[in-house]
């Protein structure tokens, strides 16, 4: 039977608002998030190649958006769906290797879990890459979601949705690419470095992307072959090379479009105030300093941790978070006047990356 529809609230502060006073019907004490884990996943003897959806999920458009996440980091996943839930026409979906139950909250906000593992891909990776194979998602889906999804952005937990239309995103123009993803920011400034990886590889300097934020058209990744493509490059150059950015890469190397970094504006100490310039659609937390932690105080903006000390204490109260997260806190005075002096640095070359994209929904050979 499909789900409810719900209507978009007129802010996303009121939307979450709404979300959170409703019910749970989850004990309420849990002593970690691993503890959480034990809550939620089921065992992992029903993972499986094909997408297995939480019961009383039904998709209803031709494109999903997907936090992609294992159930340790489920309360952070969560925080980003509730965002992007209800604001368009597109599903939205937590993603893991494992089936999980979700919690009512999320179920009442027509957020779904799916879960499945691409075997190929799996038993293909080394040793040293297989630590989280939730960091693998995006590869999963690219096969198991097809036939059901006509496209696919697949996004990390450690995201935050600001502004932006997703859905329209998700149906731009790909330039005939089965990958879409934004540039990574060792090249935003510098687009023609050659990145790590690629040095790694004896190959010359290319385009490099983020996976943190992947959009994924189903049918042209399968008529491409790249399922089995992933697997050859995992098998035979992922090994001390990295992991599933490391592996996307390798493999398309350049055969990509590119999203403007409104899409994934990549939050360092070196990048905070040029953001409130930018006006990013989505923010990822790339370093170590994640919005929920004490180590973000000072670094990360309140209004971008408000979401986290809202629903964490009511619906995760056993997740790891920090003290003083829903307080401001202040910068130290010079890392704030490093960091303002190496932004002005490099104003101009990002104002130039910048203003290459007419609009944040047209995509672009890299």
């Amino acid at each position: 039977m499909p789900v409810r529809k719900i209507s978009a609230p007129s802010t996303r502060c009121q939307m979450i608002s709404d979300f959170m006073a409703r019910p749970l019907s989850i004990p309420a004490a849990r002593s970690t998030v691993a503890g959480s884990a034990a809550q939620f996943a089921l065992t992992r003897g029903q993972m499986s190649d094909k997408a297995q959806f939480s019961d009383g999920f039904t998709p209803q458009h031709d494109v999903a958006v997907v936090v992609a996440c294992d159930a340790n980091y489920l309360p952070y996943a969560a925080v980003a769906a509730l965002q992007l839930a209800g604001r368009g026409e597109y599903d939205v979906l937590i993603g893991g290797p494992e089936p999980l139950s979700l919690p009512a909250f999320l179920q009442n906000a027509e957020i779904g879990h799916v879960a499945a593992v691409d075997r190929e891909i799996l038993d293909a990776l080394p040793t040293d890459a297989r630590r989280s194979i939730a960091t693998y998602m995006e590869l999963f889906f690219a096969r198991a979601l097809h036939g059901i999804y006509r496209r696919i952005l697949v996004l990390d937990s450690d995201v935050i949705f600001e502004r932006g239309d997703p859905g329209r995103l998700l149906r731009a123009d790909m330039l005939g690419h089965a990958v879409a993803a934004v540039r990574d920011n060792r090249q935003w400034r510098t687009p023609k470095r050659r990145v790590r990886e690629f040095r790694q590889l004896g190959r010359p300097a290319a385009p490099y992307f983020n996976a943190g934020v992947v959009m994924i058209d189903t049918d042209a990744w399968a008529q491409a072959g790249l399922t089995a493509k992933a697997a050859d490059f995992a098998r035979n150059h992922l090994a001390g090379l990295g992991r599933d950015q490391a592996l996307m890469n390798g493999m398309l190397y350049g055969d990509w479009a590119e999203i403007s970094p409104l899409w994934n504006w990549q939050f360092t100490w070196s990048s905070a105030q040029l953001m409130a310039v930018a006006d990013p659609c989505i923010v990822h937390f790339i370093g170590p300093h994640k919005p929920w932690l004490d180590s973000a105080d000072g670094i990360v903006p309140l209004r971008l941790r408000q979401d986290y000390a809202r629903i964490l204490p009511a619906h995760f109260p056993d997740a790891p978070r920090g003290a003083r997260l829903g307080l401001r806190n202040l910068p130290d005075r010079r890392d704030l006047g490093k960091s303002m002096f190496k932004q002005w640095r490099a104003v101009g070359p990002m104002l130039d990356y910048l203003n290459r994209f007419p609009d944040e929904y047209t995509l672009l050979e890299p």
